[in-house]
Parts: structure tokens; C-alpha cells; sequence
């Protein structure tokens, strides 16, 4: 998704050798309980500050995962709820309405899951696309790094099948894979995001998008081998919960932003660090030394923090420390980009996953960004052309010249998010223009300049009113253009984006 978030512990996923033939199968068995830890007595109010800091800005992609995760695999009462080592399908365009996710696009259709291959590889199958759409499977692991790219920009459009292993699994390998369709993850848990695009969004185009859509199998090798090493039908796949640990709040938290108090993040650290399948970043000096140093607020394996233990004091300084981390991440990020004319360009020249501040400043804004930055780079538009942060309280305009537009391969596309990163709820339901529907003269165009008006409501005239993009009715918004098979410009912030101009003062 642009994605973004969410949630993990010790997880055993026995993936049981049996003939699926229902909708249902075992679930792993639980892990064990581990003794409850706190904060260490001797920690001075500063230190404790410091250290809250130091979770945060190590662990909220790792936490980002791992909440997610949950929502997908473990609470059956969530709408993005599918089982571990199974694919969702969002056979329609995501919409205001899904808040599971934030800095999604509105030009893809959605299928993917996490998968644990702790136990056993798994299967990756596409068919061959022969309509010129965009696709692309990618697999990131809880770092927010992605390990696998595949599609049209990247394959081309023949049929493929991969075989995913583990970081540390050695075994037999079936036959008929060659060397560079077997892929070892960095984590033995991962996340996969199958992205298909839509062009003029008829039905001839959802049902052409949906064919391809079936035809990816994504499964444990022993249910690929079971079905006679073919595709296998989603509705034949069995839904197994996962057994990861977890705790009474995590059913909550569908928004690690807004909705986890300080507690609640370190427990999920505590989580994160006692979880096998996500596997730790053994070459990283750093990462070891800030691991060292969360041991002091209990935050290490073989123990299970327990919030209960800490002092009204210990409170107080810890949810400062942990708002005030939010805020140091978010600066860290937006000046560690690229800077395109006020626009803040993600690409890989600025990407270091040693630096935890920026990194956990990624998660905030948008979990989940593909990085390396290859797909696409994405330029976040917070502020206008006076350098103003964007405020729904007032009326904006974005204007191209048609002779400049983005130079992309595949497709451009401009969504407008809520301060929260969502889309924005609007009577027209319309979260983004893209560069397929301006090719099909969905967009007015005078002078060979194309304006889009940004507001919360609609602009007079016809003209217009096509295009209009909706902003929330009050409050923070941003935008965050993505631009799918970048060309140099878009990857080293020599393209010129047009500022947004306030047009209200």
C-alpha cells in the first residue's frame, strides 16, 4: 500500500502436512508465556526519556508490522481479517471508508497478506498478462525493506512462479525452479502486496483486472505440491488464524498513531524482540547496541514487559518521551527527502535504514513505502508555495504544464490524504487524479495548462467541478504523489513539480 500499518511474539507456525480440502485448518499451537518485566528502578528520569525515544525510533516500523499483522492474521473480527499465509483480495478500489491502512492508492486494485516461512518455503505463481495493464508483487519484511519485485516494469508479462524461503532454512528444494526464482527473505515474516491497475475503470476493465487478480497463488509448498503444483482457487485455501502473542489492547489499535498510548507501544516492542519470525538484523552493530539498551526498560528477550509495573512518574515521562519522539521522527523525515520544489521526493539517494529517526518518521507518514525505491518514488506535498503547512480551512490549486507532465514509465497519480494519511470522505467519492484517467480526457485542460482545484467544496462551473479534488472539511491534509516507474527526474528531485498555491489569502 503505500501502504501503510501494524503488530507480534514466539510464533510456532506448524504448518501441518494435510490434504486442504476445506475452509478451515488447524491453527499453530500458542507460545509459550514468558515472565512479566519493567523498568529498571534505577533509571533517572532523563535516561527513562531517553531510552522511550530510543524504542521509538528503533522499533515503529517493526511495531507497524506487527499490528497489522494481527488485524490480517489473528482477530477474525477484523474486515481485513484472511489468516496467515493466505491472500486478501480488494476486488474494488479502497476508498475513506478503509482505515487499515494508510497512504494507499486509489488507481490499483489490493491483494496480498503476511506469510511465515519459519517452517516451510512458499510458492509465488502469476499468469501471463497480456493486456499492457500495470502490476507488480512485492514482499517487504518488517524493516519496510522489500526483498521481492516483480511485474510489468520489472519481469515483463510471461507467466512466473517463484519459491520463497527462509533466512536461516537449508533443505531439499523441489524441481523446477531455477536460481533466480528461488528468493530467501530476510525475515522468516513478511508481508506481500500484489498491485493491478485500472485504466478506464469500466467493467471491462475491473473484469480484466480481476482475471489476473485470480490468477496469482501465493501458498505454503505443501499445498502447492498437494494441488498438483497448479494455481490454486482463494476460495480452496484454508483460513488459519495465527497463534502470535499478544495482548487484550491490540484489537484496538487499528491505528498505531492515534489510537496506542506509550504502554501500549512497549509492549509491542517487547513483542517485536521476543518473536523468532521476525528475524533481527544480526550484521547491525547499531541495532545490537540499541537492543542493549532496551534492556533497561525491559524491553528483552525471554520476558514480557508488563505496563502494571510502572509508577505514575514512570508514566508521565514516558508518553512525553513518546509524543515528542513522534515529532523529532517526523522532522528527521522530512528533511532527510529530497527536496523537488517544496516537495518532499522519497528515493533511495536519501535512504539509510541506519538511520532510525528517519526511519521511524517513514512509518508515521506512510508504512510500508517500497524500498528501495524502485516501483515508485512517492514526493509528499505538505506545504504551499509560501511554505504554509496545508489547511483545509483554505482553497489551493496544482497546475501543470500538459508538456511536463511526470516522466514516468508506467503511471503518475495524485491522492490527497487526511493529516492521518487516509482518504478524504467526499460526495463523490474521488481520492486522487491519475495520469490514466487524464489520457482518457476525464480532465479539463485550457492552454494546454491543467489545474486541479484543491478544496473541501466543489468548485463552480463544470469545468472545474472535473477537476476538483476533495480536502477534508477541516483541519491538516497532505498530498503524496506517486509516480510508478520513475525516470532520473524523479529520482533525483530535478523534475518541476508545480507548488501548491493558496488562492484564498
Amino acid at each position: 500500500m503505500g501502504t501503510w500499518h501494524r503488530r507480534v511474539a514466539i510464533a510456532v507456525l506448524a504448518l501441518a502436512t494435510v490434504a486442504v480440502t476445506g475452509a478451515e485448518r488447524a491453527s499453530p499451537p500458542a507460545p509459550e508465556s514468558l515472565p512479566a518485566s519493567g523498568i529498571s528502578a534505577s533509571l533517572s528520569t532523563g535516561e527513562l526519556r531517553n531510552l522511550v525515544k530510543t524504542a521509538y525510533f528503533w522499533g515503529l516500523s517493526q511495531v507497524g508490522f506487527y499490528e497489522l499483522r494481527y488485524v490480517f492474521t489473528q482477530d477474525a473480527r477484523m474486515p481485513a481479517y484472511r489468516g496467515i499465509n493466505r491472500l486478501a483480495q480488494n476486488r474494488q478500489l479502497l476508498t475513506a471508508k478503509d482505515r487499515y491502512a494508510t497512504t494507499p492508492n486509489a488507481s490499483t486494485l489490493y491483494s496480498g497478506g503476511f506469510f511465515d516461512v519459519s517452517r516451510q518455503p512458499m510458492v509465488v505463481m502469476t499468469p501471463k498478462v497480456d493486456d499492457g495493464r500495470y502490476w507488480s508483487i512485492q514482499a517487504l519484511d518488517p524493516y519496510a525493506e522489500w526483498f521481492i519485485v516483480a511485474g510489468s516494469q520489472f519481469t515483463e508479462n510471461k507467466p512466473q512462479h517463484y519459491l520463497v524461503i527462509g533466512p536461516n532454512w537449508h533443505g531439499r528444494l523441489p524441481p523446477g525452479f531455477n536460481a533466480n526464482q528461488v528468493i530467501r527473505a530476510r525475515s522468516d515474516t513478511f508481508s506481500i502486496v500484489a498491485r493491478i491497475g485500472l485504466r478506464t475503470r469500466d467493467s471491462a476493465d475491473f473484469a480484466s483486472a480481476h482475471r489476473l487478480m485470480d490468477g496469482i497463488t501465493m501458498v505454503p509448498l505443501d499445498m502447492w505440491q498437494q494441488h498438483g503444483e497448479q494455481r490454486i482457487a482463494l476460495d480452496a485455501q484454508p483460513k488459519v488464524s495465527a497463534n502470535y502473542r499478544s495482548f487484550p489492547r491490540m484489537s484496538q489499535i487499528q491505528d498505531i498513531m492515534h489510537q496506542m498510548t506509550v504502554e501500549d507501544y512497549l509492549q509491542l516492542v517487547s513483542l517485536v524482540i521476543n518473536d523468532p519470525s521476525i528475524t533481527k538484523r544480526a550484521d547491525s552493530a547499531k541495532e545490537k547496541e540499541a537492543l542493549q539498551q532496551l534492556a533497561r526498560l525491559g524491553l528483552r528477550e525471554g520476558v514480557m514487559f508488563d505496563p502494571a509495573s510502572m509508577t505514575e512518574a514512570q508514566r508521565t515521562a514516558a508518553a512525553s518521551a513518546f509524543q515528542e519522539a513522534r515529532q523529532e521522527g517526523r522532522k528527521a523525515f522530512e528533511a532527510a527527502q529530497v527536496d523537488m520544489n517544496g516537495w518532499k521526493l522519497q528515493t533511495s539517494l536519501s535512504y539509510d535504514i541506519n538511520d532510525y529517526r528517519v526511519r521511524a518518521g517513514a512509518a508515521d507518514y506512510a508504512w510500508g513505502s517500497p524500498v528501495p525505491y524502485q516501483s515508485h518514488t512517492i514526493a509528499f506535498g505538505l506545504t504551499d508555495s509560501k511554505g504554509r503547512p496545508l489547511d483545509a480551512a483554505h482553497k489551493y490549486t496544482l497546475t501543470f504544464d500538459v508538456k511536463q507532465l511526470p516522466p514516468v514509465t508506467e503511471f503518475w497519480e495524485l491522492p490527497v490524504y487526511d493529516d492521518d494519511g487516509y482518504f478524504v470522505d467526499n460526495p463523490i467519492n474521488r481520492y486522487s487524479a491519475t495520469s490514466g484517467l487524464f489520457d482518457a480526457g476525464a480532465y479539463q485542460v485550457e492552454d494546454g495548462k491543467l489545474t486541479f482545484y484543491l478544496q473541501n467544496e466543489p468548485p463552480k462551473g463544470q469545468a472545474q467541478g472535473r477537476n476538483w479534488l476533495p480536502t477534508p472539511k477541516a483541519g491538516a491534509f497532505r498530498l503524496a504523489a506517486r509516480f510508478y516507474g520513475p525516470t532520473s527526474p524523479l529520482v533525483d528531485g530535478g523534475y518541476p513539480m508545480p507548488r501548491i498555491v493558496r488562492v484564498d489569502e
